[in-house]
């Protein structure tokens, strides 16, 4: 097993703890509730990744304020057929609408409003017709943050 699979399986293994987490328009963290960007940001977190936070995006954007200041500006760009866990999903509903959730080995988990809590679901059609980008946690900061020990996977 590679230090990116292990990598991979925390990545996971976090946003998984998050799940039933209530959902908290910015919320960073699991006792105040989380939002989307609030998840990749608290796992991200929590592996070390420093200085990826922006909360300066509306509740529902007016224009792509989602990936373009939290997602795209500071993770790698990754082929949208590569659908690997841990990665990261940009999705869009309707016109301005971003959504972002954690590709997992089950499906995906985000934090989702309409359920109030952060979830994990399967990646069906519906859900892959949204998405319209794909990216990693930022591959020189790994390699950095990351050794076998301080992921916990040793």
């Amino acid at each position: 097993m590679t230090i990116c699979d292990l990598h991979q399986k925390k990545i996971i293994s976090i946003a998984r703890s998050c799940v039933g987490t209530s959902f908290r328009h910015q919320g960073r963290d699991l006792a105040n509730g989380l939002d989307c960007i609030g998840l990749i940001v608290y796992v991200a977190k929590a592996i070390g990744l420093t200085g990826l936070d922006h909360k300066d995006y509306k509740r529902i954007p007016e224009k792509s304020a989602i990936s373009r200041h939290a997602i795209t500006a500071n993770f790698g760009r990754c082929s949208k057929n590569e659908l690997k866990p841990g990665n990261v999903l940009i999705l869009k509903f309707g016109k301005y609408l971003e959504h972002a959730a954690i590709i997992s080995d089950r499906g995906i988990i985000h934090a989702c409003e309409k359920y109030g809590k952060v979830v994990e679901h399967g990646l069906d059609d519906v859900w892959r017709s949204r998405i319209i980008s794909v990216h990693a946690f930022p591959p020189k900061l790994i390699s950095h943050s990351l050794s076998l020990k301080n992921i916990g996977m040793i």
